[in-house]
């Protein structure tokens, strides 16, 4: 069980560094005369809110968080190539390569759907632990965010921030809901 725990722990490390540091750093050189590169980005972030989610969840032990984890890593690539509620992609030029933000957005954006499609094909033997299957698997994925949230929150009991995660998903639920009306909606137009 080591190795696997290890490999989690860098799956977690990977998923910080790609999904949150780089896009942050991204969208921070992207606020100032590139439109078209700071929009993709908020859409990204706007999919990529359920990764928090999830990570409040596992803080919690919630096994929901196995469902919300595999949800967010086949909604990412969806949200980067579709869009979505507040703002449709399809149709829309990528930005063009004639910068170096551009070039650097386009090979994280490349990054960030081979990590998510590959992380959804790892994660559905996980699914079974939404069902309360509490194998050694399952709960070696609680570590890394219990290490995370103790650091963040040291003072919050696992369980508010499980319930924090359980609103968060509410309302997530309806953005998403939201998001599949007026995508449904602009492809019949």
């Amino acid at each position: 069980m080591p190795l696997y725990e290890l490999l989690i722990r860098v799956d977690f490390l990977l998923a910080v560094g790609l999904l949150v540091v780089a896009p942050l750093l991204l969208l921070a050189m992207a606020s100032v005369g590139q439109p078209a590169v700071r929009d993709r980005l908020l859409v990204y972030w706007r999919a990529s809110a359920l990764l928090g989610i999830t990570v409040y969840l596992w803080a919690g032990e919630e096994p929901m968080g196995f469902a919300t984890g595999f949800a967010a890593r086949a909604l990412i690539p969806l949200a980067l190539w579709r869009g979505d509620a507040l703002m449709v992609l399809r149709g829309r030029a990528v930005p063009p390569l004639d910068t170096r933000l551009a070039r650097l957005f386009a090979t994280w954006r490349t990054a960030a759907i081979a990590y998510n499609l590959i992380g959804v094909v790892y994660m559905l033997p996980l699914l079974g632990c939404v069902f309360g299957d509490a194998t050694p698997a399952c709960l070696a994925w609680y570590e890394p965010p219990k290490q995370f949230t103790a650091w963040l929150h040291p003072a919050t009991e696992p369980i508010w921030l499980a319930r924090s995660g359980w609103v968060a998903l509410g309302v997530y639920a309806a953005y998403l809901l939201s998001t599949a009306t007026r995508l449904q909606r602009d492809a019949f137009e």
